[in-house]
């Protein structure tokens, strides 16, 4: 393995430049007006005197806390030594680089928000385990956290228990669960999330397909999955009755309402690093963290774009395996820092200490570098970035373990036959939506496509934002051919269909989500999940006017391509879907009081 990241270099380039920024008053961001907007909504602290602070502020709270850490490993670390790690740390975030998980920009050096985003919580067959569940998992989400559960091991409705009584089935105490995650979120945080996994074996796995179509309460805060075997994609290939019948319920639902979606838990513990801690049968609510029980993972992003050199139409590859290295040493600190909602989170997150460090700013890559989302190019680029970061972050890794010890599962993992004498992190990429942290950054979702050339992104709140792609315009005036008339075309469509003046070569490569064939949408994501340690959270965004064959075929594929997951939603399949196209020519800030 290539040696790994020479910390002792990084921290003399951020010596060498004289007044570090993270000191500086006068520093400040160039944020977008949509960035400005979700930090003051929710991620600005309050200070004494009732003022919010900067978003200059919140970098520095995060950057000076995560540096802390470091004293943890190194007690005799002096002011000036700390002060360079929060300065690295300060420019990565502040110069776009790197983000780690939303939770962690709100919660750093505010006790007792925690700062993992992602858990997935045990559901045991009995009353006083399930409601055990409950309890628990009322606790994560009012420090913020998004929780998964596999409902497999609860006995089908109807059953007998010892009692003498009818046990309830799965489907009724996910609705138990749901309500709790409302109540929860109306005196919280604001926000309450959950991914339900049931079995496709389970006797009541009809009863959970529909129940988002069901009469009755909505599961307005569950994602639901069908946890999918390798015997059941082989018995669906040979056409055996209740598979297909099964495989085309799931669709139809999926058609309907977005969910259910699928996860291909073979593949998923084919890939788990200490099979001998346990099978995983469930993710986090967006489906890129499949965690044993009581796991957490701490979820961060790297803006690829960022690395761009756009004229000679390469990526600064040394540039960004030195951003993925100083993002383990965030993450590690984090992890170790954390103020974990329960002990057995800690307990089992730190047996493992499994990070997620991931992609944004792709589709904005792919524009700098001229290559359409839909083209073999985009799948070749999306395995050699994620390869790259794969690397960079494993080499990271290592070089920690033997600063720090490796994490205390090692001996039991998979890594010491792989040749590895140790890693710090049982895992270190995964690949989340990243939407939040994307807005702040100022790049496009993930590895997604642009959903639209002008969008309205829905919060939570009942807020919403809306905004033209400033990227699609730069190209537009930097190739000469940018008029008021397209401008105006985008924002009222969304597109350049139609728009006036555009070449084809730019209308082939200024493609958005809906127009892109969702064999595309799968082949980028399976180009993604062949490196990267955990899942990759991708939306196979169709047309309103797809079918449920359409949806059938994507799974398929997802399946025969390696991916872990796989989700489809059809364009207004719910009122309540978080993006959407413009609906007027205003696009303008819903609340610009709010952005001073």
């Amino acid at each position: 393995m290539a040696a790994g990241p020479a910390w002792d270099d990084l921290l003399a380039r951020v010596r060498s430049q004289g007044q570090p920024a993270i000191l500086d008053s006068s520093f400040r961001l160039d944020l977008s007006a949509s960035a400005r907007y979700l930090l003051s909504l929710r991620y600005l602290a309050r200070q004494p005197d009732g003022e919010l602070e900067t978003p200059e502020a919140l970098f520095r709270r995060v950057a000076r806390f995560l540096a802390g850490a470091e004293r943890c490993f190194r007690p005799s670390l002096t002011a000036e030594e700390e002060l360079a790690w929060a300065e690295l740390f300060f420019q990565e975030m502040t110069a776009g680089r790197y983000l780690p998980n939303a939770p962690a920009l709100l919660a750093a050096a505010r006790a007792p928000q925690q700062m993992a985003a992602c858990f997935v919580l045990p559901v045991e067959d009995s009353i006083d385990g399930i409601f055990e569940a409950v309890r628990r998992a009322a606790i994560v989400h009012a420090r913020g956290g998004g929780t998964g559960f596999s409902f497999s091991s609860l006995r089908p409705a109807g059953s007998r228990v010892a009692s003498g009584g009818i046990a309830s089935g799965p489907v009724a105490f996910l609705r138990v669960f749901d309500v709790e995650t409302e109540i929860v979120k109306r005196g919280g945080t604001g926000w309450g999330a959950n991914m339900g996994v049931l079995a496709c074996d389970h006797p009541d796995v009809r009863e959970f397909v529909q129940a988002k179509s069901a009469p009755g309460a909505p599961l307005r805060n569950f994602n639901l999955s069908v946890g999918i075997t390798d015997r059941f994609m082989a018995r669906l290939d040979q056409g055996e009755a209740a598979a297909t019948e099964l495989f085309d319920l799931i669709c139809e639902e999926a058609w309907k309402t977005g969910d259910p979606g699928l996860l291909f838990l073979d593949r998923i513990n084919a890939d788990n690093p200490t099979p001998s801690l346990g099978r995983i049968e469930a993710t986090n609510p967006c489906g890129e963290a499949p965690l044993l029980p009581f796991e957490s993972c701490c979820l961060g992003a790297l803006n690829v774009a960022r690395f761009a050199e756009p004229r000679s139409r390469t990526i600064r590859w040394d540039d960004l395996s030195a951003s993925a290295a100083i993002a383990v040493r965030m993450m590690d600190n984090l992890l170790e820092s954390n103020p974990y909602p329960l002990p057995e989170i800690r307990e089992a997150t730190l047996r493992t200490r499994k990070l997620g460090i991931g992609v944004m700013g792709f589709a904005d890559l792919l524009l700098l570098l001229r290559i359409p989302y839909d083209s073999t190019e985009a799948e070749n680029l999306a395995g050699r970035l994620m390869c790259h970061i794969q690397q960079a972050t494993r080499e990271a890794s290592a070089t920690l373990g033997g600063e720090r010890g490796p994490f205390p599962a090692f001996l039991a993992s998979v890594w010491p036959a792989r040749g590895f004498r140790a890693l710090r992190n049982a895992t270190t990429t995964a690949n989340a939506p990243n939407s939040t942290i994307s807005v702040i950054a100022g790049c496009s979702a993930g590895i997604e496509p642009l959903y639209s050339l002008a969008l309205s992104r829905r919060l939570a709140t009942g807020d919403t934002l809306t905004e033209v792609h400033e990227g699609v315009l730069a190209i537009a005036r930097a190739e000469g051919f940018y008029s008021e008339a397209l401008e105006r075309s985008i924002r009222r469509t969304g597109t350049v269909d139609g728009a006036p003046g555009v070449p084809a070569e730019f209308r082939r490569l200024l493609v958005t989500a809906h127009q892109i064939a969702p064999e595309w949408h799968v082949r980028v994501q399976a180009a993604f999940q062949r490196f990267t340690d955990l899942g990759v959270s991708k939306t196979i965004n169709l047309p309103h006017e797809a079918t449920p064959a359409d949806i059938a075929a994507a799974f398929r594929l997802a399946y025969r391509l390696g991916c872990k997951g796989v989700t489809c939603f059809r364009d207004g399949c719910r009122e309540d879907q978080f993006l959407a196209r413009p609906q007027s020519e205003d696009v303008s800030n819903p609340c610009p009081s709010c952005l001073n």
